[in-house]
Parts: C-alpha cells; structure tokens; sequence
C-alpha cells in the first residue's frame, strides 16, 4: 500500500477508533444486557384485611405495576405529546432534538435545554446509581448507550410500559397508578382525558406542577399538554376545550391511617421473617385477618369513651397536653386505651387498637404493654378449680384471711367493698368478682396448679407460685389475656392469636399460607361450666350493667381492677367473638377513685360488641355431653328441699353433683344420681 493510501485508511480509522474507544470508555460501567433484561423496580408492599380491602402500604418508592392494556390510551398518548412525539419512529434517540438542543447550549456555553427521549427518561430512572441526575456531557452519553441498549431488547410496547411503571410524580408516588391513586383517588385505568392530560404534565416538575399543591400551574400544564395533543391529531379540538373545562377534584388530604398498630405488628413479624429489602424493595401482598369495618368501629368507640372520660374526671385532654409523649419517646402522659377483638374458633384477630396517636407513640399497648389483670386473672384460678372437680355450687368461706409470705412478710387481701359476706358459692363469689374466696381457692389447688391452667391455655408472661396470682399480681399483655380467655368461648379449644393469612410476591408466588392452630386444652365440659358461671357476671355480678347499656344476648365476661385503680380492664364474648379492653396511664398512676373495670374498660367494649354483633344472631353457647342440672340450695350447695330460702338450678358436669338434700335449711334426705 502507497504512501497515500495508507493516510486515507488513518484518516477513516482514527475516527472510528476515536468513537469506538469513547464508546467502550463510557460503557465499561454500564449495566450490561443481562441486567436490562432482569431489572425490576421496587414496588410497595400492601397489607390487606380479611375482604381483600387494602388497608395500608409500605415502601420506599410508592409503586403498583399496572400492565398497558390497564392503562387509558388518553394518557399514554399525553405522555408522548409532551414528552416525546417520535417515540414509536425512533431509536432510542431524537438526533434532531439533540441538535437543535445542543446549538441552544453552544450559544449559551451551558446546557439549558435537555432532549431526552422517553426511552433516555426510563434509562435514567432504572439506573439512577450509573445516571446521575447532574447535567454533563458524559452523563448525557452514557444515557444515550443505555437508551440504545433498551431499545435493542425491548419492544415500543415494553419501554412504554416500564417508563408508565417508573417515572416520579412526586409526594412519593412512583408510576402512574400510584400517581392517579394520590392526586385522585383512584385507580389508572378510571381516569378521565383531563386527569390523563394533567398526569402527564406532573413529572416535567414535580413540585412545580403538584396539583395538589399548585393547581394553578398545573392546570396551564394540563392545558399545554392537550393543546399538544391536538396538534399530533390524537383528540378533536372540541374533546380538548370540553377536557380543559371539566372539573377534577384532588385529594387534599391522605385518608386517616385505620389499624396503624395492627400493621406495625404485621410488618415487624414480615420483617423478621424475610427482611426489610422484602417489604420496601421488592414489594409483597400481605392478606391479614382483620376486619376493617371493625377495626374503624374499635378505633372511634376507644377515642369516643376516652374523650368523655377525660372530661368526666376533669383530666387534661389529650389534644391540649403540655407534653404528649414522655422522656422515653414510647410512653404519653394522657389516659391510654387498648383494644383486641379475636375470633375464638380461628384465632384471627380481627381488630386491634394499641393506643390512642400511632403518630406520637408507637408503643403498642395490646401487645407490648403488659399489665396487672386484676381480677380478670381470677379465670384461671376458677377453671383450674372446676377442672379439678369442683362446681359452681361448692361452698367456700368469704372471711379474714392472713398468707405467709415467702419473704416472712404476712398478707392479708381484701375485698373490694370491705366486706365479708361468709359462706358463697363459687358462682356467686366469681359473679362478684370477691377477692378472698379467690385466694382461698388457689390456696387449695395449688397455685402451680393455676400456673399450669394459665399456660395450657396461653398466658406466655412470667408468673410465679405466690398466693397473690388469685388476684391478677403478675402482668400479661391484653392480646395474651384475650386470646387465652378464648378458649371457653371455643369450648375448650385453643387456637392461636393469627395475623397473617397469606404472603405473596408482588408476581404472585406464594411466600407463606397459615391455617388455624387449634388443640384442646380443656374439655367441653369444664369449658361449658366457666361459661355459664362467667355469664352469672354479666346478668347479675360486676358487668350487669351490660344489659342496662343495650347489649342484651348470650354473653360472658370478667372485669378487672388493680390497686388504686391503675388498670382498668374487661374481658367479654359470646361463641363468635371475644374482646378485651384496657383503660390506663402510660406510667401507672392512679385514674381516680372508683374508676374500675366496670365503670371505665366496660363501656368501650359495650360499644364495640354493639357493633361488632349487629349482623351476628345471638346464640348459647353449645352444650357438651356429660352435663346435669339440679336444683341447688345456694346457701349450702347441696340439693334444694320446700323449706330452702334461696334456690337456683345449677350446671354440673356429670358425676359431680351434689347427693346429700340441703340439712341446714331442713331434714337430710339421700339422692342417687339418674
């Protein structure tokens, strides 16, 4: 080759050379075509209730991925009008906009005007970390090799789809779903030409173009859009005026988060199970066992009833408090209230209330507040008792009584009234919640004994064999205590508290599936007899008022009060549902005088169950086989004779009802059991 010759292939080459060299250069830390092809965006994770309703997201980009088809042609046609009028002719790259903007930024010796292609938009918002949002030339080269890139390996179609899934609307909305979701209030799919033209004059600008904070300008956007798509022949003239004139009406303000508490113990048990990338990064479905309508029913009638008893007791109400939240940042210094409600045959929590401001306090007190029960404890002391062969009829001595304490120390309880009210049945002194037949009792089965019965049926919190666990001493969570009371409510059987039953991936694999955890812990028949005797508290002993409220049906319930009336507790249900409340400070502190389980936890779970029950029909509780009546005398727990002053029907498991006639109000006479 001559002299000549070989100039000419170096002038043809180096150039080449020079761009290829460039090309590899700016490409050597791009993502490579592997990774186009397996990218996906982050998307929300969404916890839903029992009907499928959603109920709150999680996130770090807001995102629901809609396919094309589920998106209106109105809107993809804006986006193309103003953001690209060439997309489906080019390559990835405009070459003439590039031009024209690259003469504006010569003239000017800065870039002022940008010429992204939506494709170069996807390319920037899919790979923010290798595209940096600075304005540089090589930035702009790289993102035109990614552009090309994508181009190559997804149709028209795809892009348009991914970048409708991707592009930023700002207030943490990622995607036109999410988009028309936040700005409107519904889904993609039901927006009309004018929310579909004012959608796509958002992400120009963000917050320049938020209708929610700038209608203004984000009605002369919406205009320049339509007016846009008049000119590409995609809408009449007519559809656009009619369009610019329609009224569109935006969401001012986000929804009130409902069952904040109930998600957070969600999400912490998600968390721990498949890690924080999982709920925030790559997006999960999360079906849940609660029952929105009585999640929002639960949450109005605790802040209803806490509002009226700040202003019953002249406390500082919790909106006018000097310091709402204590030193510990978890704790505040108003009247706090908790609320669980659990299907007892399932285990399903189906509502739950942990406080009164999830915003100033994250502190769940149905869940990690535990707390002395008081005498709503006193149900294990009576089941353990029944269950070892005692009946509602025995006799036992309400008198003084005075217990050695391991530490040398002496007890001596009393009852709430002061008084002593001698020899009572079990029913009786359970109806009236007395506190000495109470400890006499744990006293004679053993307060192991009771221990044991706590556990079985599903107390999980430290206790200790002290004679003072009659009287609710030792502390438990609300969801513990309701959940473990369930189990008469489900005649003996004990079915774990669930919150979660099913996890999906965002494509739809199932991650998890939970069933309910059921096993007999109780038989049928001592079940039945507590039942009974708990229904005695709500016609005749400390929850009788009840039936004065206007809840009058198959009930059962215990209430609960601790010294100087710190914890105010109610534990209540019916075969269907069980619900339990607690009333209280933060730091424990008196409430006032009198302020019981009764007078204050009472009443929420009144409203509540009101509501909870409307379309529920009243039903007994089922009876067991093995059960006998007798006609008892209630003064002495033995057969009833004419001359008894006092009398009543009693439920017994067969084999332990009374023989002997009652000798105290009349002659002995001997009975053989049927």
């Amino acid at each position: 080759m001559n002299r000549k010759g070989i100039v000419l292939l170096i002038l043809v080459c180096l150039p080449i050379g020079s761009l290829l060299g460039l090309y590899f250069w700016y490409a050597r830390d791009l993502p490579s075509t592997d990774e186009l092809v397996k990218v996906k965006p982050w998307t929300r994770t969404v916890l839903y209730d029992i009907n499928g309703i959603p109920i709150r997201s999680y996130y770090e980009h807001n995102r629901v991925i809609v396919p094309l088809d589920e998106i209106p042609q109105d809107l993809t046609n804006a986006f193309i009008a103003i953001e690209d009028r060439q997309f489906y002719r080019h390559w990835g790259l405009n070459v003439f906009a590039i031009a024209k903007a690259l003469m504006q930024d010569i003239l000017a010796r800065r870039i002022v005007r940008g010429a992204s292609t939506i494709t170069q938009q996807l390319a920037r918002n899919l790979f923010p970390k290798h595209l940096p949002l600075e304005r540089t030339l090589s930035r702009k080269i790289k993102e035109a090799i990614v552009a090309i890139r994508i181009e190559r390996h997804f149709t028209k179609d795809e892009i348009m789809q991914m970048y409708l899934n991707q592009i930023y609307f700002g207030e943490g909305a990622y995607g036109v779903e999410a988009a028309s979701r936040k700005f409107f209030g519904k889904h993609v799919s039901d927006l009309s030409l004018a929310e579909c033209a004012m959608l796509a004059g958002i992400p120009r600008d963000p917050s320049a173009y938020s209708p929610r904070r700038h209608f203004d300008r984000a009605k002369k956007r919406q205009a320049l859009v339509l007016a846009s798509m008049v000119e590409m022949g995609m809408i009449m003239p007519q559809m656009a005026a009619k369009a610019k004139n329609d009224t569109i009406r935006i969401l001012q303000t986000p929804k009130p988060e409902v069952g904040a508490y109930f998600c957070e113990y969600v999400r912490r048990q998600i968390e721990s199970k498949y890690g924080s990338d999982a709920i925030y990064r790559e997006g999960l479905n999360i079906y849940t066992t609660l029952d929105l309508s009585l999640q929002r029913a639960a949450e109005q009638v605790v802040e209803s009833n806490l509002r009226s008893m700040e202003k019953r007791l002249g406390l500082a109400a919790k909106d006018t408090t000097q310091e709402h939240v204590l030193a510990d940042s978890l704790k505040t210094d108003y009247i706090q209230g908790a609320l669980v409600a659990i299907d007892p045959q399932t285990g399903y929590i189906k509502a739950m209330v942990g406080g009164r401001d999830f915003v100033e306090s994250q502190w769940n007190r149905a869940t990690q507040a535990p707390r002395q029960p008081g005498s709503a404890f006193k149900i294990f002391v009576y089941t353990a008792a029944i269950d070892n062969g005692m009946t509602p009829a025995d006799i036992i001595m309400d008198a003084p009584i005075v217990v050695n304490m391991p530490d040398s120390t002496q007890w001596r309880p009393r009852n709430f009234t002061g008084t002593f009210s001698g020899p009572v049945t079990l029913r009786h002194a359970l109806a009236k919640s007395i506190n000495i037949p109470a400890v006499k009792l744990a006293e004679r089965i053993g307060q192991e004994t009771v221990i044991n019965y706590a556990r079985r049926m599903g107390i999980r919190s430290p206790l200790r064999p002290y004679m003072s666990i009659a009287l609710g001493s030792f502390e438990v969570t609300l969801l513990e205590l309701t959940s473990a009371i369930g189990v008469l409510a489900a005649s003996g059987i004990r079915a774990e508290p669930m919150a979660i039953i099913r996890v999906e991936t965002s494509d739809g694999r199932i991650l998890e599936e939970n069933m309910p955890s059921r096993s007999e812990v109780l038989s049928a028949q001592t079940a039945y007899i507590m039942n009974s005797m708990l229904e005695s508290v709500v016609k005749e002993g400390t929850a009788q008022s009840i039936k004065w409220r206007g809840l009058n049906r198959t009930l059962a319930g215990k209430t609960g009060t601790t010294n100087d009336y710190t914890d105010a507790w109610f534990i209540g249900y019916c075969p269907d549902l069980i619900a339990g409340v607690w009333v209280g400070f933060d730091e424990k502190r008196s409430m006032g005088e009198k302020e019981t389980g009764a007078r204050v936890a009472l009443p929420i779970w009144v409203d509540f169950m009101k509501k909870a029950l409307e379309n529920i029909p009243d039903r007994a509780f089922p009876e067991p086989h093995g059960i006998v009546r007798r006609e008892i005398c209630t003064g002495t727990g033995l057969l009833a004779t004419s001359r008894c002053p006092s009398t009543r029907t009693e439920v017994f498991i067969s084999g332990t009802e009374p023989l002997r006639f009652c000798d105290l109000h009349g002659s002995q006479e001997i009975s053989s059991r049927p």
